[in-house]
């Protein structure tokens, strides 16, 4: 069993030399997300919630946490480029962190790093080969999920200008397969007892759709009127 944080380090000789690293490397994605601008679905508080997800689940499975970690940073760096290019996000977020790492002489770092990165889209439907890269795809998918999740899916929703019908169809199409989809019993467990807060919110927006329409109104009153007049007989 590991002890020290340096335990879990790959390419670091000891914490401060990591410290340092992740200092700088959360500077640069804030200057990213700042100048290219970020969507709340995709914000960066989404990233540093991911990365914290990260950080707790490589303590428990063991896991290179340099590597895992500095992938989780800049996992969505590229979302913003994405909207003006067109271009996977996650292999413009791969190229960011390219960058960043061969600016600070890390050049061993971007293959794990990169694996990672392009791993984690859902709609790729690309497999991690690592523990890392499943780890970060789990913590990714687990963000979409539970009450910061629901205001994420809103989030988007607004920002696609989907109506109602459209926006739910996000819950079946992705949202309620994320838990069989998950890599870890933990992260499965999570992700279960997440989804019940969705399920939950589906129910209530199905209640409040059969009031949204004309005619069960119409049958309601007819329903009402049958009702009261077999009560005069």
């Amino acid at each position: 069993m590991k002890k020290n944080l340096e335990d879990y380090l790959e390419f670091f000789s000891n914490f401060q030399e990591f410290n340092n690293i992740l200092v700088k490397a959360y500077q640069f994605i804030l200057q990213q997300f700042l100048v290219s601008g970020s969507k709340k679905s995709h914000s960066l508080e989404h990233t540093i919630r991911v990365t914290y997800t990260c950080m707790n689940l490589g303590f428990e499975l063991n896991a290179k946490l340099d590597i895992l970690i500095i992938a989780a940073l800049f996992h969505d760096t590229g979302r913003p480029l994405e909207e003006v290019t067109g271009r996977c996000h996650a292999e413009l977020s791969a190229e960011i962190a390219t960058e960043f790492l061969k600016e600070h002489s890390l050049d061993d770092m971007i293959p794990e790093v990169c694996d990672i990165i392009l791993s984690h889209r859902f709609s790729k439907k690309i497999k991690p080969t690592s523990k890392e890269g499943k780890i970060l795809k789990d913590a990714d998918a687990l963000d979409a999920l539970g009450a910061m999740g629901l205001y994420r899916t809103i989030s988007y929703s607004v920002e696609k200008k989907y109506d109602l019908e459209k926006a739910l169809e996000h819950f079946d199409e992705k949202l309620f397969k994320l838990p069989e989809l998950m890599h870890f019993p933990s992260t499965k467990n999570l992700a279960v007892e997440r989804c019940k807060i969705l399920k939950e919110f589906i129910e209530k927006i199905e209640e409040y759709k059969k009031k949204s329409n004309f005619d069960s109104l119409l049958e309601k009153l007819q329903n009402k009127n049958h009702s009261e007049n077999q009560n005069f007989k």
